[in-house]
């Protein structure tokens, strides 16, 4: 039997759950077995895939994901091609086409390959594309802290997709459902400004995050003080963001124009200018959310030229 046949046999393990009834056949490899690459392997098989072969830069990891997966461990990068229909690659955004390039050498006919870098988009595969593959992306918006936690909570998360070829896209669908995912397909040329969007939403969620904590911690609050408060705050404006949406999820001195209040803020904050723009520009941020909602900021705005005026006369 040649390789290219490997994806006409179903895998022990498919079935037709949250496939559309239809059984699973194409076979699915991974370049990269860090957190990604690790935990959409492994859910992946968990719901009917066949995981047929897995390489890594660390063979310790390549073997442990393998012996999860049932899967073959290939000493070369471009081996999985062989292998596979899919290849999904996980690796760091900064080097795709470097391993893209490695991967040329294959036979990409009647075979795929996506990345699932959030930045990045599918003209990062152009090589493989030249060479006859079919290529997209996948993206999990997802933070992985690690494996573990990851495989528990990524079903039902949202996954960005990219492909102008109508069965990869439905092969990539497939993968998405399989996981009770929720697709999002992503306009040529408009990947950085998804993944702008989910920066902002995440990274800098903790970022401001550590900010707020520190302020609290100056006030000689212990961590764990710090961290109850704050917690049970990002939760209740998660849970409001999901139950209330926007722009209804806002609450706060803004949303009733305390001009008092926020002036005292700014005060506050007198001696960590940085963080007091900040303050300012999320304030500014905030008024088509007030707009929306029928309220003023005027006096808002007053008072933020006031404080401008002051500090930059």
């Amino acid at each position: 039997m040649h390789r290219h046949d490997l994806h006409q046999r179903p895998h022990p393990n498919a079935h037709s759950a949250g496939n559309g009834g239809r059984i699973i056949t194409v076979s699915v490899g991974i370049i990269g077995a860090g957190k990604v690459g690790g935990t959409l392997a492994r859910l992946w098989f968990e719901r009917g895939y066949r995981i047929s072969a897995v390489y890594s830069r660390s063979p310790e990891r390549a073997a442990a994901l393998a012996e999860r997966v049932e899967a073959q461990v290939v000493p070369a990068a471009a081996d999985v091609v062989d292998y596979a229909d899919l290849t999904v690659i996980a690796v760091p955004d900064d080097v795709i086409e470097t391993v893209a390039a490695a991967l040329a050498v294959a036979d990409w006919t009647g075979k795929a390959a996506v990345h699932t870098a959030g930045s990045r988009d599918s003209a990062a595969l152009a090589v493989l594309q030249s060479r006859g593959g079919l290529v997209g992306t996948l993206h999990p918006a997802f933070p992985f802290a690690d494996v573990e936690t990851a495989v528990q909570r990524l079903p039902g998360a949202a996954f960005a997709l990219e492909a102008d070829d109508p069965r990869l896209y439905g092969w990539l669908t497939d993968l998405v459902a399989a996981l009770d995912g929720h697709p999002i397909r992503i306009p040529p040329g408009q990947k950085a400004l998804y993944h702008a969007a989910l920066v902002i939403a995440s990274n800098y969620a903790v970022t401001l995050y550590a900010a707020a904590e520190a302020l609290l911690l100056r006030l000689g609050a212990g961590r764990e003080q710090a961290d109850t408060a704050l917690n049970a705050l990002v939760a209740g404006t998660v849970e409001n963001l999901r139950t209330k949406g926007i722009p209804d999820a806002l609450t706060g001195p803004l949303t009733r124009a305390d001009v008092t209040t926020i002036g005292s803020h700014l005060r506050a904050l007198a001696d960590d200018p940085a963080l007091a723009e900040i303050y300012v520009a999320l304030a500014r941020q905030t008024y088509p959310l007030l707009e929306a909602r029928g309220l003023s900021t005027d006096r808002i705005e007053m008072l933020l030229r006031g404080y401008h005026a002051s500090e930059h006369p």
